[in-house]
C-alpha cells in the first residue's frame, strides 16, 4: 500500500452473550429522560478511530458516540436529545430485548 492510498476502515461489532448484559439490552434514555431504545451492540472503528453504541429503537437503529453518554447504570443516560427516535414503552423494551437476543442466537447457531 502506498502512502497515497487512504487507509481502509476497519470495523468490529461487539455483543454480549447475556440479556440484559452490562450494556447490551439496557434501556437508553436521552437528556429529556425519554426512553428511546435499547443497546443492541457496540461498534468500534479504526481509521478513523471511533467507538459507539448501536441503539435499537421502535422503527430505527442508530449509532450513539461514546462521548454522548452521560452515565451508565441500570439505564444508559445520554447527554443530548435524540430527535430521530420516538419514545418507546416498557413493553417495547421487552420486545426489543427478545429480538436482539434472537438475532444473536441465530447468528451463533449459523456458525
Amino acid at each position: 500500500m502506498t502512502t497515497d492510498e487512504p487507509m481502509p476502515t476497519i470495523e468490529a461489532e461487539l455483543y454480549e452473550l447475556s440479556m440484559p448484559g452490562r450494556l447490551l439490552g439496557k434501556e437508553v434514555l436521552d437528556s429529556r429522560a425519554r426512553r428511546i431504545g435499547i443497546v443492541r451492540s457496540i461498534r468500534i472503528s479504526l481509521h478513523p478511530v471511533r467507538s459507539e453504541l448501536i441503539v435499537k429503537g421502535a422503527e430505527v437503529e442508530f449509532p450513539v458516540d461514546f462521548s454522548a453518554i452521560e452515565t451508565v447504570g441500570t439505564v444508559v443516560q445520554l447527554n443530548s436529545v435524540v430527535r430521530d427516535a420516538e419514545e418507546i414503552e416498557v413493553h417495547d423494551v421487552i420486545r426489543l430485548q427478545k429480538e436482539v437476543l434472537d438475532d444473536i442466537q441465530a447468528y451463533l447457531g449459523a456458525q
